[in-house]
């Protein structure tokens, strides 16, 4: 089960899994995703992507950019910036023109940034 709520991505409205729901299978589109509960595969969209702080993704990231506040077991390819919070997890490589990683952030893999736009 997800809402849509407002948001500042194409269209206004941004997909939110709330904690408590596990979704299973791929999320594809143009709309943002927040995610506070658990998603198993793989996140493909044209704009942002944020974990809460009790978010978990089991699976690839690829969007426009990536906030972790919560847990992610995969590979995060990010087209403006990737963003590891204080809270953030990630067991994975990144690949973004921006990488920002808080103190206190737990990351295990590579980083590659790329050129920027």
């Amino acid at each position: 089960m997800t809402t849509a709520s407002p948001s500042s991505n194409a269209g206004g409205k941004a997909t939110h899994i709330t904690e408590g729901v596990k979704f299973k299978g791929q999320i594809t589109g143009r709309a943002a995703i927040i995610i506070d509960g658990e998603l198993e595969g793989r996140l493909d969209v044209q704009s942002s992507v944020t974990i809460g702080p009790n978010g978990k993704v089991d699976g690839d990231i690829v969007a426009q950019s990536v906030a972790v506040g919560g847990k992610v077991l995969g590979n995060v390819k990010a087209t403006e910036t990737f963003e590891l919070q204080a809270s953030g997890r990630i067991e994975g490589d990144v690949t973004a023109p921006r990488v920002i990683i808080a103190e206190g952030a737990f990351f295990k893999g590579n980083v590659e940034m790329t050129g920027g736009q």
